[in-house]
Order: structure tokens, then C-alpha cells, then sequence
């Protein structure tokens, strides 16, 4: 597919023939040069007010928009407070099972919901502390979920469904579970999030405290490591192996693997626990390596698995029959929130959605853009299927009626539509796939 990000055009100066002077009248000459200065002048005005206004022609996406989900109406009431509960308690939660449905903490999870089973369930959790558990419906053999808190909602009409918007907060770990009469609930332990001391705490020179940060650029980490390796001087093991268990160091590594989306405006946080959710929700992963993630309590080994995830070069392909549809490095934000955001339509689906500048192996569906229930206000929307397998894939988003929006087209496709693969690997499969074709054709 061909990409349609919006380009600038410029346009370059215009050169200005001249007339050879006549040798014998100087004032002619003279007038000549004056005249052709004026006009070079001119015309060097003209192109810089026209690339002025090409500029000003065209402007950004508000990345603020996706994020509000506005696409569930403007009457929603607002829910003021936030519900923290204990860690480390046993309590009885309502549930909500979804499939492929797994929330982070930190993460927006909007919903439309037609059932009156779960819509008296929502109902209750608003009279009370608004929280509800997000199970995600698979087999497990130790089924860790994620509460959620409500924080909007509106009960509309029956076509329009029940709308909430919740907020997920804390991971819990079902200890068993009850089927009533209108809902499921279980028995659950809101698992305690583990914070870790530095790895030199108990060599730490007292003298260098003054000396201490926490790095925001290159620079600061090269002081900071040059001080770590003085203090490694007094443990056993070098400087570079405590690296590995500081999670403000693995931090600072995954920010820098990550610049390339804080510039384009996404709002990347700057604490180890917070960041290592946010990462796990914006990579795309399937279920059982975000379960993985979800699993474990202590921000650490998160950071761990994600940076190693980082580092090596990936592609994205259709998760059913793995035919090529982009790079990791096509992936850009179009939400504050991070390239990979949780959207529901109109008939209450839920679906992880990234976001690529480009793709390939898609094929459009035939109707018309739409820009009814568009999650990104301003663009309208094309089913996307895979051009392989023909399985739903996702949309393209095009400007509608502002043809002036950068950019001016964009690709929304589903995590469950993705797998994401080694580019080292995908590169083998390709050239045995060639070869047999090869033998066959011999």
C-alpha cells in the first residue's frame, strides 16, 4: 500500500534572466543591474511567502482527542476520587471476563455494554467504590486479573447501550471464583506491587551522596556509571551486573529506545513501576507474553523483559498466516496515551489498536471512508483485511473534511490481528520458503 502521510511542497526560487549590457552606456547598465536586484529581491519575497503559507496551510492532530474518547458522547458524568485498596487484602470483586481483553494498571479501558447482567454489575460499583476486576477469559493456571475504576459513565437509551470509561488501577490474583445469579464475582488478593532498594544501598559511600542523580541524557549516565563503578570496587561483582537490577538505569534504557514516539508528543512516564505498565501496554504482544508481563510483581524484571524485547529488530506480520504488514519502526502515536490504545465501536467490541505511518499486504474494503463512531475525531475510516488470509486486520484513517491534517492518512490495525516477529527469523522462513518453491518449480 502506498503511504499517504501528508508531504510539504516547496517551491524553489525562480531565476531571473539578464540582457547583456551595452558596452558604451554605463547608465544603462547600471539600470539594468538595479532592475534585475529588484526583481531577484522580489521574487525571493514571493517564494518565502509562499512557502509561509504552505506551512500554515497544514496543520497537526491533536493527540489529546483519541485519548478523551469523545466517540461515547459528551454526556457522560463525571466520578471524582480514586479507590486504592490495600495491598495485600482479600476481598470480593464483580468481575468483567473478556476475551483478549488484558488492562494494565494505568491503562484507559472505554466500554459500551448492552447486557443487563453487566450493566446492573457497572451500577452497583458506581454506588459503591466503582471498582470492578478485568479478567481476561482464558485457561490459567493462577488467573491474575487487573481492578478498574470508573471514572465516566452514562446510561443512555437501549440502542446507545450503558458507556463507562475506567481507569486500570491494581493487579489481583483470583483465589476463587462465583457464579450468581446475575454476575460473577470471585474471591480475589490485591497482590502487592514490590519496590526494590538500589543494588549498592548497603555499599553506598556516604561521601559521594552529593554526587548522586537520576540521568535524564547521556551525559548524566556516563557521571552516573562512572560513579557505580567506584563503588563496585568494594562488592564482589562488577558495576555492570548491578546495572541490570537498578530500575531506574533499565528505565533510562528504554526511554532512549523509545525516543523517537516522546518526540512526536506521547507522554512516556518517568517512574520504573509506571513505565514498565505503560511499555507493556503499548508493545504489541500477544495474550500469553502480556500475561507474562502482568504476572510479575515487581517492576524490575518487567523492565528486564521489555528491554530485551526492544532491542532486537522486529517486523510485524497477520497473525494467522504471517504475511508481511510492517516494521516495529513504522509505529507512531496518534493518542497521547502511546501508539497502542483500547478502543470500543459502536456494538460495544473491544480492540487494542496501533498505530503505523505505513503498511503493506492490505487490502481496502470497497465502500466509502466512514467517519461515524471515528475514534480519531476528523478522520473517517476503511475496513482493512489481510491480503493473504482475507482476516480483518484493522482500518485506514483519512483526513475527511479537513484536508489540511497531518497527517493526512494513517493505519489503525488490531493487536489481534499482529503477531510480532524476529526480523532475523522472518528473513530464514522467506528463503526457505523461496528455496522450496525453487526445488518444486526444478
Amino acid at each position: 500500500m502506498e503511504d499517504q502521510v501528508a508531504t510539504m511542497n516547496e517551491t524553489d526560487a525562480e531565476s531571473t534572466g539578464s540582457n547583456e549590457p551595452n558596452e558604451s552606456d554605463t547608465v544603462a547598465e547600471n539600470d539594468v543591474n538595479s532592475n534585475e536586484s529588484a526583481n531577484l529581491i522580489e521574487n525571493v519575497n514571493m517564494n518565502e511567502n509562499n512557502e509561509t503559507s504552505s506551512a500554515s496551510d497544514t496543520h497537526d492532530f491533536d493527540l489529546n482527542l483519541p485519548a478523551s474518547h469523545s466517540y461515547l458522547g459528551s454526556n457522560l458524568e463525571e466520578l471524582r476520587g480514586r479507590t486504592l485498596l490495600d495491598e495485600g487484602i482479600y476481598i470480593n470483586l464483580p468481575l468483567l471476563i473478556k476475551q483478549s481483553v488484558i488492562l494494565f494498571p494505568g491503562q484507559t479501558l472505554p466500554m459500551t455494554v448492552f447486557g443487563s447482567n453487566i450493566i446492573g454489575m457497572l451500577e452497583k460499583c458506581i454506588q459503591k467504590n466503582r471498582t470492578f476486576g478485568v479478567v481476561c477469559q482464558q485457561i490459567d493456571k493462577e488467573p491474575i486479573g487487573t481492578t478498574a475504576e470508573i471514572y465516566e459513565y452514562s446510561q443512555g437509551n437501549p440502542e446507545e447501550g450503558f458507556r463507562i470509561k475506567a481507569k486500570g488501577r491494581q493487579r489481583f490474583k483470583i483465589l476463587r471464583m462465583m457464579q450468581g445469579y446475575s454476575e460473577i464475582s470471585a474471591n480475589v488478593k490485591i497482590m502487592p506491587e514490590i519496590t526494590l532498594t538500589h543494588p549498592f544501598i548497603e555499599q553506598r559511600l556516604a561521601s559521594l551522596d552529593h554526587q548522586r542523580i537520576r540521568p535524564v541524557n547521556e551525559e548524566e549516565q556516563k557521571k552516573q556509571e562512572k560513579l557505580e563503578r567506584l563503588e563496585a570496587m568494594l562488592t564482589p561483582w562488577p558495576a555492570w551486573i548491578y546495572r541490570q537490577y537498578d530500575p531506574y538505569t533499565l528505565a533510562f534504557k528504554i526511554r532512549q529506545q523509545l525516543q523517537f514516539i516522546e518526540t512526536r508528543g506521547s507522554c512516556i512516564p518517568t517512574d520504573p513501576t509506571e513505565l514498565s505498565f505503560w511499555v507493556a501496554q503499548n508493545l504489541p504482544l500477544n495474550d500469553s507474553e502480556r500475561m507474562v508481563l502482568l504476572r510479575y510483581d515487581c517492576a524490575i524484571p518487567r523492565l528486564q523483559w521489555e528491554l530485551k524485547y526492544l532491542t532486537k529488530d522486529r517486523i510485524l506480520v497477520c497473525s494467522n498466516c504471517e504475511k508481511h504488514i510492517g516494521n516495529q519502526s513504522d509505529l507512531f502515536p496518534m493518542s497521547k496515551e502511546g501508539p497502542q490504545s483500547t478502543f470500543c465501536n459502536s456494538g460495544g467490541f473491544i480492540h487494542d489498536t496501533v498505530t503505523l505511518y505505513q503498511a503493506k499486504n492490505l487490502t481496502l474494503n470497497a465502500e466509502p471512508p466512514s467517519a461515524e463512531y471515528s475514534w480519531f475525531p476528523g478522520y473517517a475510516w476503511t475496513i482493512a483485511t489481510c491480503k493473504g488470509c482475507g482476516i480483518h486486520m484493522g482500518w485506514q484513517f483519512t483526513a475527511d473534511k479537513d484536508k489540511t491534517l497531518r497527517p493526512s492518512a494513517f493505519w489503525g490495525l488490531t493487536r489481534r490481528g499482529l503477531k510480532s516477529k524476529l526480523l532475523s527469523g522472518y528473513a530464514e522462513l522467506i528463503n526457505y520458503s523461496s528455496d522450496e518453491n525453487n526445488q518444486n518449480s526444478d
